[in-house]
């Protein structure tokens, strides 16, 4: 067997086992040609299986690959996995902080034109002139002033300021100086 791989490497002609002409045309004298073409015929010893071209063609590729070249193939690619992970990552956080700052930022801008138009606003003369009549009671000359004064409400009785009190107090401390402090 080890001769045969010698000499289809060193690419020799001459006879071999199987029986098939070599390069030189020459057939091998080991078999004769009716045990060729019978074995040409035999049957295989699998069960045959209809399966789709594709199928077909997936299968034997798999069947071709080496466990040694799947292993470092997964070993490669689970690296490239692990590679991008981190950077993926990076990227999506970063992007849900770029909106997060873009929807922060569109809030800031309202704010600011609010802002720009009270300031628009507070230079407007007649905005002023209203302030000062409402806020400092002042009038334009020629105009007479006139101040409305109303009564002060009369102060509290005490009932009522110990009833506020109370009502403001919570619900346990009503309820333990219900049961704490004897009624008048």
């Amino acid at each position: 067997m080890a001769e045969r791989r010698n000499r289809k490497r060193d690419g020799a002609t001459g006879p071999t086992r199987s029986g098939t002409p070599t390069r030189s045309g020459r057939r091998s004298a080991a078999r004769p040609a009716a045990s060729r073409v019978r074995a040409s015929t035999r049957t295989s010893a699998k069960p045959s299986m209809t399966l789709p071209r594709g199928a077909v063609a997936l299968s034997s590729k798999w069947e071709s690959i080496n466990p040694k070249r799947a292993v470092v193939l997964a070993a490669v690619l689970s690296l490239l996995a692990l590679t991008l992970a981190v950077p993926m990552r990076t990227y999506f956080s970063q992007q849900t902080e770029f909106d997060e700052l873009r929807s922060s930022n569109a809030q800031l801008q309202s704010e600011v034109r609010d802002y720009e138009e009270k300031v628009a606003e507070q230079n407007d003369p007649a905005y002023i002139e209203a302030q000062a009549r409402e806020r400092l009671q002042f009038v334009m000359p020629g105009e007479k002033p006139l101040l409305m004064q109303y009564p002060v409400p009369p102060g509290k009785s005490d009932e009522e300021r110990k009833a506020e009190k109370q009502a403001g107090n919570p619900w346990y401390t009503n309820l333990w100086n219900s049961v704490s402090v004897p009624e008048k």
